[in-house]
């Protein structure tokens, strides 16, 4: 994995008076070498007329060679490439046939040679994990795109005089032109679910491109489409056994492709089917012990938290699988101290309270590995959260009572705000594209008019139920459940999980890969009979069955349990003054965001344990963290 970044400047277009009035050069070094954590192994340079291109890079394969930015023979094509690409041995062979030669062994240079022959439709031929950025210098055009499901991130900027581009959002920042003008929209729905969801940033003038989506910049016009989408429209008649029998071997080689490296390898374990699964199939392919890592939670006199913990299951299937297996086990004092790498690390406001862990994880594993592989992705394709089948039960009453001439779906909004955000009560009073949105839920719509001061409520232009409407709306299934999924798959799974991973390791110069979320893996997925997804009670059915195979029934079959930190007792304990601090009056209570006292009567709620608002708490510790390092220019 790599770190790119770049721009390109319109010298015609004088709405920007910073078009001409800084050094270019400089001002693309201290964007690149924001990025370092990203590549500490090489750094590269190209300025090619109008576009200035930076690259930095993590060696993984073709070590020797593979270096970026990378131009064609005749000079015509350049690109920076950040990710891995699987099938780029195929791949190389088919562009040799149409008279394409090449001078490295690695997947960078088949990526550029794509490009060159195919343009666009190169994407039709790329199967990993990427963010690229290609200049024709023919053409004066700017080719960019992210992979289909979201893996690698792309974030850019244009105000119609300058583009610039970059893996994070702290090397935009390093651009004169880029300002740090705070997006009012975007922090409310921070606030509501813990993320941002893509196109947005915490900024109002940077985007993310969203996952599955390319843009071209072309005679200074930026033109931004969406590439791929799964289809479920096609079930072929497989019973449960051919079904099962296609799943291993889908997802056999699915992990296989991944495999390929010139470093050592390894997988996170968290002791669920979902990471163990591959570490299992990993080491039959390989056919020797890998190494494995996992981390366990425990209070600062060294007592292991088993309530939350999950690392004792984590050692039973690495020993199960005759893995080298690490563990780590991590206290209030470790988190607090990762406090300020945490608000570096994700650039923007970013609640997940796994997100440090994770971090604390892939530091421990870079000092054995330099690619670990994931289990990322396996609930949002095979049903694995309970949620999904409670949401569909509720269904059966809510479309009718939540029907669109139903009085009492024009009720709801006269309810008070404790019965409206109740998940059945608010599903009736929504359209049914709405209804599901997303897994955390911090603060509820219905309870940001008694908590957001009425100036940030004048800001907030969308809610996250717009954004599940769209990939709700986009879904070809017939079954509620997979549009669930599918909802979860488009805006959960890339903006929050995908973005945690990819910080997290990236932060310590790790790689991370996702055998679930291989694009032909997903499309084959979506083919299955949902049932075999969620039967019953059973979620991750087919899954579960497959992991039989190769996994003990105890670590198949125990509940589900989720890689997060005991926040509770952590926020009465090592963390409670930096709680306080962060809402206290020089904190969230000067900013102008909230009603006076609203804070200070959720910690008093907490408190009482009249509430449990841990995860509130923690978001709202993260945003004043977050505020205070990085000082963003808002007017409410």
């Amino acid at each position: 994995m790599c770190g790119i970044s770049g721009f390109v400047f319109n010298s015609s277009n004088s709405s920007s008076a910073l078009t001409t009035s800084y050094d270019k050069s400089a001002t693309l070094r201290r964007m690149n070498r924001k990025l370092a954590h990203r590549g500490p192994d090489a750094e590269g340079y190209a300025e090619l007329g109008g576009a200035f291109l930076g690259h930095r890079r993590l060696s993984v394969i073709d070590i020797e060679s593979s270096s970026q930015p990378m131009p064609t023979a005749d000079g015509r094509h350049t690109i920076v490439f950040n990710g891995e690409m699987y099938n780029y041995k195929a791949l190389r062979a088919e562009l040799q046939m149409l008279g394409r030669s090449f001078r490295t062994a690695g997947d960078t240079e088949v990526t550029l040679q794509a490009v060159a022959q195919y343009g666009e439709s190169a994407l039709d031929k790329l199967q990993g994990e990427f963010a690229f950025a290609c200049w024709d210098t023919q053409t004066q055009t700017l080719f960019c795109a992210r992979d289909r499901l979201g893996v690698k991130p792309l974030h850019y900027f244009f105000d119609g005089a300058v583009f610039a581009f970059a893996s994070e959002i702290k090397a935009l920042l390093e651009h004169p032109a880029v300002s740090r003008e705070l997006d009012l929209d975007a922090l409310g729905i921070f606030l509501e679910c813990q993320y941002i969801p893509a196109p947005l940033t915490i900024y109002k003038n940077i985007r993310k491109l969203p996952a599955g989506h390319a843009l071209k910049l072309e005679n200074g016009q930026l033109r931004e489409w969406s590439y791929w989408q799964p289809s479920y429209a096609l079930k072929p008649d497989w019973d449960e056994a051919e079904s099962l029998a296609r799943l291993d071997a889908q997802l056999r080689r699915s992990v296989e492709s991944m495999l390929v490296a010139d470093v050592p390898l390894g997988a996170f374990v968290s002791g669920g089917i979902d990471s163990s699964l591959i570490a299992a199939i990993m080491t039959d392919i390989t056919g020797k012990p890998i190494e494995t890592f996992n981390l366990g939670f425990q209070s600062n006199d060294n007592v292991s938290d088993t309530t939350q913990s999950e690392h004792i299951y984590a050692e039973r299937a690495a020993k199960h699988i005759g893995a080298n297996h690490h563990a780590l086990m991590v206290t209030p004092d470790d988190v607090l101290g990762a406090f300020d790498s945490w608000v570096d690390v994700f650039d923007e406001p970013f609640g997940d309270q796994a997100a440090l862990p994770t971090m604390l994880l892939s530091k421990l594993t870079r000092q054995h590995v330099t690619v670990a592989l994931t289990g990322e992705g396996a609930d949002e394709l095979f049903s694995g959260y309970s949620n999904y089948r409670k949401r569909v039960s509720e269904e059966k009453f809510t479309g009718l009572l939540g029907a669109r001439y139903s009085p009492l779906r024009a009720a709801i909004p006269l309810m008070p705000a404790s019965i409206q955000k109740d998940r059945v009560i608010k599903a009736i009073g929504l359209p049914l594209g709405k209804r599901y949105a997303t897994i955390p839920n911090v603060f509820d719509r219905a309870t940001h008019p008694s908590l957001f001061s009425d100036a940030l409520q004048r800001h907030q232009k969308t809610h996250i139920a717009d954004y599940a409407a769209k990939f709700f709306d986009e879904c070809n299934a017939k079954d509620y459940l997979e549009k669930l999924m599918h909802v979860d798959m488009r805006l959960w799974l890339p903006d929050d999980l995908l973005t945690k991973v990819d910080r997290a390791t990236m932060a310590y110069s790790l790689e991370a890969r996702v055998p679930y979320l291989d694009h032909e893996f997903v499309e084959f997925v979506a083919k299955l009979n949902p049932a075999l997804k969620q039967n019953g009670k059973i979620t991750k059915y087919l899954l579960k069955k497959l992991a039989e195979k190769y996994l003990p029934y105890s670590i198949v079959h125990r509940g589900k349990q989720g890689f997060v930190m005991p926040l509770s007792p952590w926020l009465e304990g090592g963390l409670k003054k930096h709680m306080e601090a962060s809402l206290g009056p020089d904190g969230l209570q000067k900013r102008g965001l909230f009603r006076d006292g609203a804070l200070a009567n959720l910690l008093r709620q907490h408190r009482r344990g009249a509430s449990n608002h841990a995860g509130r708490l923690w978001a709202l510790t993260v945003l004043e963290l977050w505020l205070q390092r990085h000082q963003p220019d808002f007017k409410l």
